[in-house]
């Protein structure tokens, strides 16, 4: 609302003069627009109106567009999809209590992916505080802790500020989700000419050149060397500057678990992706390392095998925007506080022109590492699929293979499903994969819809469990009214598989807990307004897919997999 104030004309006596009045929630939003930020995900909340009506209002500024989901944790984790592939926050907006507690699994995956995400909770009135009221919770205390920082703003005037350096947290050095919560009479305050701060580049450390040249002596120095390669390579939009390096000093290049994107898959010098789905190849090879350049990685239990690597005896080199942010369990030789960009820009500086004299053992590392590839391309190599009642989930992916384009952005569920992708599937350019480090289930079809909202352009194909796609389907409804392209792939083999496997593994004769009852999902997709294909065989797998990528609209393959596949190594029963 406009409101007049007295001022003075030119002559000195009274004249009018304009103040503008905002609420709390429309200074949020003004702030988030400042910010650069331009989607929020939610189900909304009576804790957080003022902020709804801030999006909605004849006040609003610039362009943030409000995607309305089914359910909380289906925000969240489209929010995390969209910061990984734009390393832009985007925000999840949850009411007080109930909604936080629904957007906690999407916050432990931001964390986990170092992702910048902010969330915005509504919280009681101030004066209601510490009377257990309605939906009252410590917010800070309880899901702040999955955060990277968490504040609650109990001043109107605080908001600009607080909504700026929330961002900056969230952004700046291993980027993260940061909590905001706004007690609800704090968004309805209203307050005159308030002031805004423009958004900031958190900046990236660059590394003194003495680090550079310690870390490239090592490595040079080594007989086995491998680089170790994770999500911020991915961050800092240096996939091509690691390329740039590998050749020029010859080095063979593993992505971390997950990070399959991170170099091109057809490379002479790729050798894998390590973690769950690894062919056998990946993890011998960095156990027989004598140094590993591990950049932008914090060696996640997956990643490392159950931290066996690197092994004993192996020198780990450590460059990372924050190296010391987890206790190793093997101290780095050398540890480097650098964004993965910088050093690999000076590092190419330093070596020069390959083909120049000065390293006489590059000749040696060509020789191995071409045997190196050799041993992954066939430990890697799409299997004869067996004849088989039911789908079989490498056929399924030999049909990826060979009808995706390059630029494709896949994304995974948590489950033993994945494996196949992960070991047969091939990478040829940065931001086409998405799968949550954290092994949340439930993510795949939210962040298909991230990726179809960024790129709307590009093919976008969902990988999932029957168990994961069960817990976000009603997703689907929202991806129908946003109007998205985007393909969902069920592999349903009626039972939780990785627990499932465990306990065959455990206990075969006490297996509790794991089956489930049958699901049309072709039948859900089409009462939810998408496309529905049912496949129950190899051979109608080509065909269904096709039909489903020239979709306009959102398209589920329900895949009836023969459940004897167990993992991609693992047959029920073997």
């Amino acid at each position: 609302m406009q409101q007049e104030v007295p001022g003075q004309d030119a002559a000195g006596g009274a004249a009018p003069a304009t103040r503008r009045s905002l609420s709390g929630g429309q200074v949020v939003v003004a702030q988030l627009v400042r910010e650069g930020i331009t989607h929020a995900f939610t189900v909304p909340g009576e804790s957080f109106l003022g902020v709804l009506e801030g999006l909605a209002g004849p006040h609003r500024e610039g362009t943030l567009r409000l995607v309305a989901t089914r359910h909380e944790g289906g925000a969240a984790f489209m929010a995390e999809a969209f910061g990984q592939l734009t390393q832009r926050p985007a925000v999840c907006l949850g009411t007080r209590a109930v909604g936080a507690a629904n957007l906690a699994i999407g916050i432990h995956t931001a964390r986990q992916d170092s992702t910048p995400m902010l969330v915005l909770v509504g919280q009681v009135k101030r004066a209601w505080r510490g009377r257990e009221a309605f939906q009252e919770v410590d917010q800070v205390g309880t899901f702040g802790r999955l955060a990277k920082w968490a504040v609650e703003v109990d001043d109107p005037l605080e908001l600009a500020p607080t909504i700026h350096h929330a961002v900056a947290i969230a952004r700046g050095g291993r980027p993260g989700p940061v909590l905001v919560s706004i007690p609800e009479d704090v968004l309805e305050e209203r307050l005159d000419d308030p002031s805004f701060l423009e958004a900031a580049d958190p900046g990236r450390p660059v590394p003194p050149r003495e680090a550079v040249a310690a870390v490239l002596s090592r490595l040079l120095a080594a007989r086995r060397p491998v680089v170790l390669a994770g999500g911020g390579v991915l961050r800092s939009g240096a996939a091509a500057e690691l390329v740039a390096f590998a050749e020029a000093a010859e080095l063979p290049v593993v992505a971390a678990w997950r990070r399959p994107d991170v170099f091109p898959n057809q490379h002479r010098l790729y050798l894998g992706m390590s973690g769950l789905g690894a062919a056998a190849s990946v993890r011998l090879r960095l156990a027989e390392a004598d140094a590993i350049l591990a950049i932008g990685t914090r060696l996640s239990e997956i990643a490392t095998f159950g931290y066996a690597i690197p092994a004993r005896g192996t020198q780990l080199l450590r460059v990372d925007v924050d190296p010391g942010a987890h206790e190793t369990w093997h101290d780095p030789a050398v540890a480097v506080r650098a964004d993965a960009r910088a050093f690999l820009e000076l590092a190419i500086g330093e070596l020069g022109d390959p083909e120049a004299p000065g390293d006489p053992a590059r000749g040696e590392r060509a020789a191995r590492n071409a045997l190196d590839r050799e041993a992954y391309l066939a430990a890697s190599a799409l299997p004869v699929v067996p004849l088989g009642e039911g789908v079989h989930p490498a056929a399924v992916v030999a049909a990826m293979v060979e009808q995706l384009p390059d630029d494709a952005i896949l994304t995974t569920d948590a489950g033993n499903f994945a494996g196949w992708a992960a070991r047969y599937y091939r990478f040829s350019r940065p931001g086409t994969f998405l799968g949550p480090t954290s092994g949340a289930m439930g993510y795949g079809l939210p962040g298909a819809i991230a990726a179809a909202l960024v790129h709307p352009g590009r093919r976008v194909v969902a990988m999932a469990g029957d168990g994961g796609f069960a817990m976000t389907m009603a997703e689907l409804e929202t991806a129908v009214r946003e109007g998205l392209r985007l393909v969902a792939l069920v592999f349903d083999n009626r039972m939780y598989g990785t627990i499932r496997m465990h306990q065959e593994d455990g206990a075969p004769d006490r297996v509790v807990g794991t089956d489930l009852g049958p699901i049309d999902f072709a039948a859900v997709a089409t009462a939810l307004g998408a496309r529905g294909l049912r496949v129950d065989d190899d051979d109608e797998i080509p065909e269904a897919l096709a039909e489903a990528l020239d979709s306009e609209h959102p398209a589920v393959v329900h895949l009836r997999c023969d459940p004897r596949w167990l993992s991609v190594d693992r047959e029920l029963g073997s």
